[in-house]
């Protein structure tokens, strides 16, 4: 009997001490995979301004998480020191406050990755409408305008007042143009409103240089002028070179104008409906409306493209490059371009 309690005993003993010994493991094993876990992110960080930036995300904040359009994301509005981020070949100013620290710096790595990568000119800008909020990279080189230069010039036309029901006579065809007003006879009208969808909607370069004979150019660069745009239209040349800084001041004013009138609700919804969306729009209509114009040169190895962002906190992106252009490979760095600082945007503090 006493043999029996005795082995009785034994085994309770055993028992219970393997017991332990599987949730202390379970906890050693949580632990470790915790550990894993914050050593693969900081591996996985990466930047071209080590000392300054590899400090600030080394940071542990107390922040609340919320799902949002790029996913989950830490609120925890933070002060961003703009001054002591070196090693980017991008310029950014209005970046007061962020709600994740950690993802801007992230998303500013990633934009100049693309950068870096990129074996072609290139230049963009960047601003947010709420904020002020603004990136810039090579922005005063200067690119051949292509058709970007075509919304403002019809933005100038409807802020002018014309009369939209006004038939224009065809008098001009644009060398090598086979729009749809290239194809009608020398003298058919054609009523303004026509010639302006076909101009935004279809780029046809036709419909744009008979709007620019009939109406000129000169309201066009004082409008240009009055917006601190440095360039303009003149005699010899309906399409003419700028920067993408000049190019921005012009979409942001068609999203102000589109904000407070008809006519500029009319022209941003055409923007909307385009023969040509491989670009921004590509990239983020499927989750915003965007408005955009893009811009194409084959023999100068010209390809643009300025967007209107509806976001929750709405942006403007000009991104001009010396590309081939319509390629699934030329398309590639603004697809890039438009999520990364669209990310960026989605991180702004809005107050």
């Amino acid at each position: 009997m006493k043999f029996r309690l005795l082995c009785f005993f034994i085994v309770f003993a055993v028992s219970v001490t393997l017991c332990g010994c599987g949730k202390d493991k379970g906890n050693k094993s949580e632990k470790v995979s915790d550990n894993t876990s914050v050593s693969s992110e900081s591996i996985s960080k990466t930047s071209n301004n080590k000392k300054s930036i590899a400090e600030k995300k080394t940071r542990t904040t107390t922040a609340t998480t919320t799902t949002t359009t790029t996913g989950t994301r830490e609120y925890n509005p933070t002060d961003v020191d703009l001054y002591n981020l070196s090693g980017y070949s991008f310029k950014m100013q209005g970046f007061a406050k962020v709600t994740s620290i950690q993802d801007f710096y992230d998303y500013l790595d990633e934009l100049q990755n693309v950068i870096a990568n990129s074996d072609f000119n290139m230049s963009f800008s960047y601003e947010n409408m709420d904020t002020g909020s603004s990136i810039s990279y090579n922005d005063t080189r200067r690119f051949a305008t292509c058709s970007t230069i075509k919304t403002p010039f019809v933005a100038s036309l409807l802020k002018s007042g014309i009369d939209l029901s006004e038939k224009v006579a065809k008098t001009v065809n644009w060398s090598g143009d086979y729009g749809l007003a290239a194809q009608a006879k020398m003298g058919t009208e054609f009523t303004a409103r026509q010639l302006i969808k076909y101009t935004i909607q279809r780029s046809d370069n036709t419909a744009y240089y008979n709007l620019v004979k009939h109406f000129g150019y000169t309201q066009f660069n004082n409008d240009l002028y009055s917006i601190g745009a440095n360039y303009s239209l003149g005699n010899s040349w309906i399409f003419t070179y700028c920067t993408s800084a000049d190019m921005l001041k012009c979409y942001k004013e068609i999203y102000k104008y589109g904000e407070q009138t008809d006519r500029g609700k009319w022209l941003t919804e055409l923007m909307t409906d385009t023969d040509v969306n491989r670009q921004i729009g590509k990239a983020l209509d499927g989750k915003y409306k965007v408005s955009q114009k893009y811009g194409s040169d084959w023999s100068e190895k010209q390809y643009h493209d300025c967007a209107i962002v509806y976001a929750d906190s709405p942006f403007v992106l000009c991104i001009f490059t010396n590309q081939y252009p319509e390629t699934d490979q030329s398309d590639k760095v603004f697809q890039e371009i438009a999520n990364i600082i669209d990310r960026i945007n989605n991180v702004i503090y809005i107050k």
